[in-house]
């Protein structure tokens, strides 16, 4: 059951990773453009909900901090048409709002070149000059070659563009857009400003504005935007003062002395563009017409302490933008926005892409862990409650904690997750299915199926005489290791332990006859005649030993059992065929070669081998395996004694020198032995020890030698050698 519950856990996390991969793989590397346009749309859902939210709790009232006297249609109807209004106009609107203490007064209009009425300009010019707290807009764009508009290489004639612009980022750290021109002629008002700023808005491929580029880079210097040009002045930052640290955003830190070492972190993306935190809908500042300040209707104290931005509103002007929660939006407010969102230190901080990565997995894997541990109806259910509760908290982030984080990768990676173990259950299932369908397939070997089809007399009980090789094995100390696990456990093992044994002797064409428990039987020569059974039992015995030392390893590191194993091999005559009655039959083989080669298995015991072949078997795979003669004993029920070899290796197999050294050791004491000469067996096998102390039969015949010398026993004439074994 753990075990089960273990593969559950490791494949729903791999699915659920594997979902993940395959969503970023598509929606960053393939369809990035498709997915990132569906993730603003839901962007523009949570800006609804949060824009909803801060309007109820200011109850409708307008942030007076900020004043926007707006270009209106009433202005346009008293002062006549726009393109055509006097200079003289703005700059009036500077010296009345500043002679009532504005802090600072922004244009939302282009300035591009003197105007025909010198006299107005200059009356512009002085104003400016006189004020001191006003910023222009002005505007960049890309090269046209076409319309012989070329890339600028350096900054208009005259513009000082060391008091305008910002030089603190070098090239490897420079997350800003560049833009080859700077369209404007008229220099020397832009001069007389206290600071210029671009209003470009770079809107999405649906037209949206969600985002806002802090600085641009033209001609190797940064370009704040109209807003950052504001909020810097009043701060009074200059280069010096700012500062980019790079990451999964960056943050422009505003350090104006010793004593303030943060005073604002603007929270942009990795290409420095901040994301518009609107206060709400369209009004949500203070809003004078253009034409009542003109004409001081507005008593200019209204102006003091107060920002003042000046912008189009007439529909006529097309200064309208769609924005996530409305299709048009004045650009003046969306400057004041922006002013607010930094001078409050407001900002809407987006989730870095490995925090959306580990969100995704994390998501990910626990809808695939549902999938694969739940009946479909709960995993449905679960995996819903799961991507809605994931909505809400998305909506929460954004709407309370200011945070936005993607949403359609995280849910399109659950489907995705969901959808893998769904398919994956679906293919397991129906594999089971056909498990079910062919199990009384695996209680017969293919080859005795085939067999029996082509020669039905065999269904007949009894059977046939041959000569065939038969290979027992067992695990050592099994009852101890099965008195340690619970029943469960002790079944995964087992049946891991006996697949992988199975897959050898089916590999070598053996036939598997029966388990018993731990215990294996498999015969070689049977059904189909096989002249090289006792080779393909011989190697099948040492791959058995080589897989399960490979398994010993993976055991060790999953703690579990490390299970040893014993082999006994034989080869000689028995009865192969279906033994039992007339409903009941089984293929199997029965004869005193067949409980050889089990008490050779046991055998192991008292040498501490690990495979024991017989002599009828070593006179047949001698020239191709390295094997080593232990004994000559009488097993347990037999009057026979019979010679017992151990098995090495493969001929091709080299021996490292020590063993071999062993092996010589090992050959000069048994020869010694069997002349009765125990002292000088004794110092061979003592030899031996020295080596290898751990070697089995060293050390089982340099105990029997001691044992000889202790009790002085000597060789009577009828000594033969042979050792009696008492146990099986």
């Amino acid at each position: 059951m753990q075990g089960n519950a273990l593969r559950k856990g490791l494949l729903g996390t791999g699915f659920g990773i594997l979902s993940v991969i395959i969503i970023y793989a598509i929606t960053k590397l393939i369809f990035a453009d498709i997915f990132d346009r569906f993730e603003s749309k839901l962007l523009d859902w949570r800006f609804e909900k949060r824009i909803k939210l801060k309007w109820e709790a200011r109850k409708g009232a307008p942030v007076d901090d900020i004043v926007i006297i707006e270009i209106d249609d009433r202005s346009l109807e008293k002062l006549g048409r726009f393109g055509e209004w006097p200079r003289t106009h703005y700059a009036q609107i500077v010296e009345y709002v500043n002679s009532g203490g504005a802090l600072a007064i922004g244009f939302d209009v282009l300035f591009m070149e003197r105007s025909a009425d010198k006299s107005s300009d200059d009356s512009l010019l002085t104003a400016l000059k006189h004020a001191g707290n006003v910023y222009l807009a002005i505007a960049f764009s890309d090269a046209n070659t076409d319309a012989f508009l070329n890339r600028m290489l350096t900054a208009p004639e005259n513009l000082d563009y060391e008091q305008l612009s910002y030089n603190f980022v070098d090239s490897l750290h420079n997350p800003f857009q560049t833009l080859d021109r700077f369209d404007g002629k008229f220099i020397e008002l832009y001069n007389a400003a206290r600071g210029i700023g671009f209003a470009n808005f770079f809107s999405t491929k649906e037209s949206v504005i969600r985002e806002m580029p802090l600085f641009i880079n033209f001609a190797q210097r940064q370009y704040p935007s109209l807003a950052a040009a504001m909020v810097m002045g009043l701060l009074g930052a200059r280069s010096e003062n700012l500062v980019i640290d790079p990451g999964g955003s960056i943050n422009l830190h505003f350090n104006i002395d010793d004593s303030v070492t943060q005073l604002v972190d603007f929270h942009t993306d990795s290409e420095g563009k901040l994301l518009i935190d609107y206060e709400g809908p369209y009004r949500t500042f203070r809003y004078i017409s253009f034409y009542d300040v003109l004409s001081e209707r507005v008593p200019a104290e209204f102006f003091n302490q107060k920002i003042i931005l000046v912008g189009a509103t007439a529909a006529g002007l097309k200064d309208w933008r769609p924005v996530p929660f409305q299709p048009t939006f004045p650009g003046v407010e969306i400057h004041a926005n922006l002013i607010y969102s930094m001078l409050n230190q407001r900002f809407i901080k987006r989730s870095g892409f490995w925090s959306g990565l580990l969100l995704s997995i994390f998501l990910s894997v626990a809808v695939a862990l549902f999938a694969m541990a739940l009946r479909p109806f709960f995993s449905v259910l679960y995996s819903l409650l799961l991507g809605a509760g994931y909505g809400f908290f998305a909506i929460y982030l954004f709407t309370h904690f200011d945070i936005s984080v993607d949403v359609l990768r995280q849910l399109q990676a659950m489907l995705t997750a969901y959808l893998i173990v769904l398919i994956f259950r679906f293919l397991n299932e129906e594999k089971d299915k056909r498990i079910i369908k062919n199990m009384f397939n695996h209680y017969l070997s293919a080859t005795v199926v085939n067999e029996l089809l082509k020669n039905r007399a065999q269904l007949k009980p009894g059977g046939k005489r041959t000569v065939a090789s038969v290979l027992f094995s067992d695990v050592k100390s099994f009852t101890s290791v099965s008195e340690n696990l619970e029943p469960e456990e002790l079944v995964a093992l087992l049946n891991e332990y006996l697949s992988a044994m199975t897959d050898v002797v089916l590999k070598h064409n053996g036939y598997l006859d029966k388990y018993e428990g731990d215990a294996i039987m498999a015969i070689f020569g049977v059904p189909l005649p096989q002249t090289d059974h006792a080779l393909r039992a011989c190697s099948s015995a040492l791959l058995m030993q080589s897989q399960l030392a490979k398994l010993r390893i993976k055991w060790k590191l999953e703690n579990r059992p490390l299970l040893e194993m014993r082999i006994g091999i034989n080869v000689g005559p028995m009865i192969a065929g279906n033994i039992g009655g007339e409903k009941r039959m089984d293929y199997t083989v029965i004869g005193d070669s067949v409980n050889l080669a089990s008490r050779l298995e046991g055998a192991n015991k008292l040498y501490g081998t690990s495979i024991l072949i017989s002599e009828e078997t070593y006179e047949r795979v001698k020239d191709d395996f390295i094997v080593r003669e232990l004994d000559f004993i009488r097993v347990k029920g037999k009057k026979k004694p019979v010679r017992v070899y151990e098995l090495i290796a493969r001929r091709d197999e080299k021996i490292d020198e020590e063993r071999q050294k062993v092996f010589e050791f090992f050959a000069n004491g048994l020869a010694a032995y069997r002349r009765g000469n125990w002292e000088l067996a004794y110092n061979h096998f003592q030899n031996a020890l020295r080596i290898t102390p751990d070697d089995g039969p060293s050390w089982e015949f340099f105990t029997r030698c001691k044992q000889f010398m202790d009790e002085k026993i000597s060789v009577s004439e009828t000594w033969d050698g042979v050792y009696e074994m008492m146990t099986k």
